[in-house]
């Protein structure tokens, strides 16, 4: 058992973390695109007012949208998200952003051209355990920070 942890760890997370919002949350989201909407038609910009129209609907949307839990496997050869394998060529550089108990997140940045930043929520995972594990198979950036859009969400509850 103790050789099976040391090839390998586990654990399920949530894909991002959910905010329950409030319906002041909904009100206000809602003001705000009724009066950008609204100033873009008075202008006649029918293509930005249809714009944020649509941007706001997607806002609507979204936020009410339930985290998918991930089955997540740093194995000696790669980072398996459900069935999605990330092989540690593929993967340039890893961070941690620990700041209980609202950010404690792994961080990958890969090669891949879309999805190039990869954040996993570490949950109650002991981060430096993994971060043991991974160093001997990428580097660490020690530099880095949370996410700039990571940050925007937990600040606006999105």
């Amino acid at each position: 058992m103790d050789e099976q942890k040391s090839k390998e760890i586990s654990w399920d997370a949530a894909e991002f973390l959910h905010y329950p919002k409030s319906i002041t949350w909904f009100v206000f989201l809602g003001a705000v695109g009724v009066v950008l909407v609204g100033f873009f038609l008075y202008q006649r910009d029918y293509l930005t007012a249809t714009m944020f129209f649509l941007f706001f609907l997607i806002l609507f949307y979204f936020s009410e949208a339930k985290p998918k839990i991930l089955h997540i496997r740093l194995t000696q050869s790669a980072v398996k998200l459900n069935q999605v394998s990330i092989p540690y060529s593929r993967i340039k550089k890893f961070w941690i952003a620990y700041a209980p108990p609202d950010v404690k997140t792994l961080n990958f940045e890969t090669a891949a051209y879309l999805n190039r930043y990869i954040t996993i929520q570490l949950e109650n995972e002991n981060p430096v355990k993994i971060r043991e594990f991974l160093l001997q198979h990428i580097p660490e950036d020690l530099e880095q920070d949370e996410q700039f859009g990571d940050k925007i969400s937990r600040t606006l509850k999105f």
